[in-house]
């Protein structure tokens, strides 16, 4: 039961964020076909699943839901904003549920007064919908009544009926069989049947996805029975059956079309094509292979060392031949199963990005902010302890920028701007990194007002806020504590701002950046490894010491000599190419005293950083690497500067440094 129960919390999550998917495409556009019946799908399927344990509260809540759903497929009630909201309401508390299920194993105390009230507001729009959708002056569509009648085989047999033809159509709800109904078994009871027509209620799914137990039949029927005899028999079913009394105009219209004129009923296959397979693993496993990997990368790396040593003291050829011919398959198949570990650890960004459109409608509704969002780059992938650790910061960004940047409509329609504030989402891959952006096109970051709260709020003195540059100032919105918010709100002025993004950008391994121009917008910037588990370095020497610089901000390496070094005021620069970059010593970065005698050049590592290329002089290249990087913890967690550590072959620690952050 256990591990049923986990299987239902994973699949209820991919449900309930289907639901949302597309209940907030139907809020954009109420007639589109496809996101209906994928929302009453996932309900209906989420609504079967809750009914293997003992959690009636939810059941009755999503029942609810599907009724509603299923009135609004069939036309009868009519989406509006009233109702989206009472769906989103109920998925919304749904998946608060299924968290506590996963915490503590059943619903809360509250569930079952929280599942009534949720199903009395549905079915209260149910029928509010029912009114407003079929007014009494309403006209009947008997398109699918001709059709009926002009399908019979035998046009003199409905001239001949002297009494009025009764129509019925009957869409036996989906759990019907679980209700006792049999709708076979009513069909049979209507007396007099004239013409029968079956077809499927919903498009039929892959074969191999067909619920047995689910009905998705319409029933349509016509009766010489008489009306209260029809509806005698479909009288415990009145919710899913109409049924009109047909004129006599309609059967001669029928008959002067002739028996080939009606439509036929047909049956489709629902596949959508070849379908991707998967497979659900346990994230613990994936994490103990990403270990095991680690490991061998470690060995590797020891026999590469211990080859080394053979080679370079021993007069042993041979040996050292062979170790190195073994030391190179065991590379190869490292190479490949560090790739398929990363693989399989890989998730594309639209896993935690398509939960944020119904979150910023959340943002945005008490606000009464008008906000367009828009997403790209939902397939760029990275490792999953990326996507996940993602979540919570860039939830934090997007509300900075419906709180902060998204201006009233009047502002920005008298600044000739569009009404609504434009948010976009975007990711891309650049290299071995993964860029994160939030742009919005609102007011933008004033420098004067973050200048005058850090002074208030004493982030840095007066005289060093005033000598500073405005994108300088700008970034002080990453300080601790700080926030221009002036009262206390759900979103904004408890003290817990952008640092807080900072951080969790940090502990990822990551930079987060501002750009913005009053006025014009905002864009945040988040530059992240594809993944922090293996790190693909080169090491180097200062001194007496061996550090690592990751090689996805590498360009090239180079031998610069000193008469190409030149001063530039406290700083200096170097020749590479006719071209001019700055020159910083990583010894100068880390505090190691340079040699007393200055060398006749200088080996250099160019990097690329926001600002463009800079060189990094060091006092020797070493070899490159793929090792298992460990964020650093304890008392060092949080150290300027460092990456991370990697174990090395011969059982040393190399710090993997972090050249932008030194650099400042």
């Amino acid at each position: 039961m256990d591990d049923l129960l986990q299987h239902f919390i994973v699949e209820a999550r991919e449900l309930i964020q289907q639901a949302t998917d597309d209940l907030l495409a139907l809020e954009r556009d109420p007639k589109a076909v496809a996101p209906m019946d994928s929302a009453f799908r996932a309900v209906h399927t989420l609504k079967g699943s809750v009914g293997l344990f003992d959690l009636a509260p939810m059941g009755f809540a999503l029942h609810a839901a599907e009724d509603l759903l299923g009135a609004l497929k069939e036309g009868r009630a009519r989406i509006d904003a009233n109702v989206v909201d009472t769906l989103l309401e109920c998925i919304g508390q749904t998946e608060r549920w299924v968290g506590e299920i996963e915490r503590t194993g059943q619903l809360p105390p509250d569930a079952a007064e929280e599942g009534y009230r949720l199903a009395r507001v549905l079915r209260s729009q149910v029928d509010e919908g029912v009114a407003r959708a079929t007014p009494a002056d309403t006209p009947i569509d008997l398109g699918w009544v001709e059709d009926l009648m002009a399908q019979n085989p035998d046009p003199a047999a409905m001239k001949a009926q002297t009494k009025p033809l009764v129509a019925i159509r009957y869409t036996p709800r989906a759990d019907c069989f679980f209700a006792g109904d049999d709708p076979v078994a009513l069909l049979r009871s209507v007396p007099d049947l004239v013409s029968v027509r079956l077809s499927s209620r919903d498009p039929w799914p892959p074969t191999t996805e067909i619920d047995p137990f689910a009905c998705n039949l319409r029933i349509e029927a016509l009766s010489g029975g008489g009306l209260d005899a029809v509806k005698a028999v479909f009288r415990f079913v009145p919710d899913q059956v109409t049924i009109h009394e047909v004129a006599r105009s309609v059967a001669d219209h029928a008959d002067a079309a002739g028996p080939g004129s009606g439509a036929e009923s047909t049956v489709t296959d629902g596949a959508g094509g070849a379908r991707a397979r998967t497979l659900r693993v346990d994230a613990a496993r994936i994490d103990h292979l990403a270990d095991l990997v680690g490991e061998m990368v470690v060995a590797k790396n020891a026999l590469a060392h211990l080859a080394g040593q053979v080679r370079d003291r021993l007069d042993r050829k041979d040996l050292a031949q062979g170790l190195l011919v073994s030391q190179a398959a065991i590379d190869r198949i490292v190479a490949e199963l560090h790739r398929a570990v990363m693989d399989v650890r890989m998730m594309p960004m639209r896993d935690i990005f398509r939960r944020f459109p119904r979150a910023v409608r959340d943002i945005a509704g008490p606000l009464a902010k008008a906000v367009d969002f828009s997403m790209e780059g939902e397939d760029v992938e990275a490792d999953k302890s990326i996507v996940e650790g993602l979540f919570e910061p860039l939830l934090h960004v997007l509300r900075n920028a419906i709180g902060h940047g998204a201006e009233p409509e009047q502002l920005r329609l008298e600044a000739g701007k569009p009404a609504r504030t434009r948010v976009m989402l975007r990711a891309r891959r650049e290299g071995d990194r993964v860029l994160i952006e939030v742009q919005d096109d609102g007011r933008g970051i004033d420098p004067a007002a973050i200048r005058q709260v850090a002074c208030e709020r004493g982030i840095a003195p007066a005289d060093e806020l005033e000598r500073m540059s405005d994108a300088e100032i700008v970034n002080l919105i990453f300080a601790p504590g700080f926030s221009t918010a002036s009262e206390v709100t759900d979103l904004s002025g408890r003290g817990v701002g952008m640092d807080a993004v900072h951080s969790a950008v940090e502990r990822l391994g990551g930079q987060v950046t501002v750009q913005s121009l009053q006025g014009h917008g905002t864009t945040i910037r988040l530059s992240l490894p594809l993944t922090i588990v293996m790190a693909r370095v080169m090491a180097v020497r200062v001194g007496h010491e061996l550090y690592g610089i990751p090689l996805d901000g590498v360009i090239e390496t180079a031998f610069v000599p000193a008469s190409r070094v030149v001063p530039v005021q406290e700083a200096e620069a170097f020749v590479l190419r006719d071209r001019t970059l700055p020159l910083v010593r990583l010894s100068d970065l880390l505090e190691i005293p340079r040699p007393a005698e200055p060398p006749l050049g200088m080996k250099v590592v160019v990097m690329a950083l926001d600002d463009g290329p800079v060189g990094i002089s060091v006092d020797a290249f070493a070899e490159r690497m793929d090792v298992l990087m460990r964020p650093m913890s304890g008392i060092l967690a949080g150290m300027p500067g460092v990456m991370g550590t990697a174990l090395l072959g011969d059982g040393s620690v190399l710090m993997i440094l972090d050249i932008p952050e030194l650099i400042g």
